[in-house]
């Protein structure tokens, strides 16, 4: 009796090693896995977007800096840091018989100054913002700044609203101070979103919906080797706008039904 089951079980043996080995195959030569020091994969046709990257800082529509035009006395501090003020609202009183009043509604951001302290001329007293208006700034380098124009869209990330993006537009591109700046208006900015807080932002200069798109890896030095009817053949290709590991193909022999090779 034994010597009639040992045979079944080597041949089931045997069986399952041959199709372990047949699925490893199968596996191996899938798409986008290496064999042999290579890999294989399609072209894609789909949409690409070519972005501008850069890191903004969040800041206040409406900032009100109190400084003094002349030496003079702290007398009173109607306000402190952090407090609400309303339009009007009394903020310094000094010996020259000057009252400061909020020329908006808004929040004190910070005071410089103590109640019987002498403060120069240029001299910062109060600084007041309205924390309900907030735009975004971005400072770009001037290949970048070129690109940027009016009306483009934006996308911005925090940190502290992870998962979530915010939509916005550039609203305006200018020169400051040897810097190129760009001011994005998000829409619906969070309230607890507050002014030198700062967001990664992508602003879109360029949409195609169909490209032609190979992987970054597969580019050696202007060339990509495809596999086209069982035949090898290197082509010259410019690549276009980049979008993670794949890249536009703008110029190059290059077919959507070819296979890429990418050496490893």
């Amino acid at each position: 009796m034994l010597k009639k089951t040992a045979r079944p079980i080597k041949i089931f043996l045997i069986t399952t090693a041959i199709l372990s080995t047949a699925a490893a195959a199968v596996y191996f030569l899938g798409e986008g896995v290496y064999l042999n020091g290579q890999k294989r994969i399609k072209p894609r046709v789909g949409p690409i977007v070519e972005a501008i990257y850069a890191l903004g800082t969040v800041k206040s529509e409406n900032v009100y800096n109190l400084k003094m035009g002349v030496a003079a006395t702290v007398l009173s501090l109607h306000v402190r840091e952090g407090q609400e003020v309303k339009k009007a609202e009394a903020l310094v009183t000094v010996d020259t018989g000057m009252l400061f009043r909020s020329p908006f509604a808004g929040t004190v951001t910070r005071i410089y100054c103590e109640e019987g302290e002498v403060v120069m001329p240029g001299v910062l007293l109060v600084t007041l913002m309205d924390l309900s208006k907030k735009y975004v700034q971005l400072s770009l380098d001037q290949n970048s700044a070129i690109r940027v124009k009016k009306g483009l869209r934006a996308e911005l990330s925090f940190e502290s609203l992870r998962g979530k993006l915010l939509h916005g537009m550039v609203e305006s591109i200018y020169p400051s101070g040897g810097q190129f700046l760009a001011r994005i208006d998000p829409e619906g900015m969070p309230p607890d979103i507050l002014p030198e807080m700062t967001a990664d932002v992508a602003i879109e200069v360029s949409r195609k919906e169909k490209a032609l798109l190979v992987p970054l890896s597969s580019v050696n030095n202007g060339s990509i080797t495809i596999e086209r009817e069982g035949r090898l053949r290197r082509s010259k290709v410019s690549i276009g706008a980049v979008d993670g590991a794949w890249g536009e193909v703008l110029e190059g022999d290059i077919l959507p039904t070819d296979t890429v090779i990418i050496e490893r």
